[in-house]
């Protein structure tokens, strides 16, 4: 087995070897070398600018054998988490085949002693922040679809620090409920990457703004046919004085119908993986969960 960093010449089988991975990842669509060489324009030139969400000191490490990708892991130095000044090492991204333990064991541990040279004592795993863009939906970790990756990480004595749990509604259907309260809704459309629009809902009583449901395209994540039939809810908030009156419910389901008339199918949103009210009250809208995502983190002496 050769270990080897990354290289344009890699793209076409890093391309095949990362849609391989993917494939039992919910929201995960199949990606083009195009598309996944934008991933690893960091990689390449050597410099992002961290500033922007960027990585700095940008690599990824392939494991070959038998001229066959085993394994990658893509690593950087970041500025993640609550505190925000100090950059810390950052995993996007770690794959192996299932199987070839070896392989993913050989690439992390690779991986962790590049970032230690950087003088990091400090690896964050799969924080949404430096997820790739057409890895899942926003705000996901390392999906249970990758399993076996948690399960080496977790070998490697790296531990969960945060949580995010999806939830899908597919060929969703909506009668909006009036609330008791009399709010009244204005509509905001917004044209971004996907075929079809992102869409902004605002609740009023009288002249007073008390809540809003934001929406976006699955094609702002990927390019894929499948991913433009999803809508991802990506903020639904009500304020603190007017919640627990059915505003909430009625804003969601407004928001819903409004995307289904334009040609979204789909529906999923998420929330804080302690967040058991967010998660009651979309587990009782229609909501089925489809996955639980983590970002992970391992502290050096």
């Amino acid at each position: 087995m050769e270990i080897v960093q990354y290289t344009p010449k890699l793209q076409g089988a890093l391309t095949e070897f990362y849609n391989r991975q993917t494939v039992n990842v919910p929201h995960c669509y199949p990606v083009k070398e195009e598309e996944f060489a934008l991933a690893m324009v960091g990689v390449t030139t050597g410099k992002a600018d961290i500033q922007e969400g960027g990585l700095d000191f940008e690599t990824t490490f392939v494991a070959i054998e038998n001229r066959a990708v085993q394994a990658f892991i893509h690593v950087g130095i970041g500025q993640v988490g609550d505190n925000r000044e100090i950059p810390v090492g950052v995993i996007r991204f770690l794959g192996y085949e299932r199987g070839a333990r070896r392989a993913g064991q050989a690439v992390l541990e690779k991986a962790e002693t590049y970032l230690e040279a950087c003088n990091r004592a400090h690896i964050d795993a799969f924080s949404c922040a430096s997820r790739y863009r057409f890895y899942h939906f926003e705000n996901a970790g390392l999906s249970d679809g990758l399993d076996h990756v948690q399960a080496l990480l977790g070998f490697n004595g790296y531990q969960y620090c945060s949580g995010e749990v999806f939830l899908n509604w597919e060929n969703y259907s909506v009668t909006p409920l009036p609330s008791s309260v009399p709010v009244t809704f204005s509509v905001e459309w917004e044209q971004g990457r996907g075929q079809r629009p992102n869409c902004t809902v605002h609740a009023y009583l009288d002249d007073e703004r008390i809540g809003g449901c934001e929406s976006v395209s699955g094609g702002e994540f990927s390019s894929h046919p499948d991913a433009q039939d999803w809508l991802h809810t990506i903020g639904l908030n009500i304020k603190d004085p007017y919640q627990g009156q059915g505003i909430g419910h009625y804003l969601l389901q407004y928001s819903l119908q409004e995307m289904h008339k334009v040609g979204y199918r789909h529906a999923t949103i998420s929330t804080d993986w302690e967040n058991y009210r967010a998660f009651l009250f979309y587990s009782n809208c229609g909501y089925r969960v489809v996955d639980w995502t983590y970002e992970l983190e391992k502290h050096f002496d």
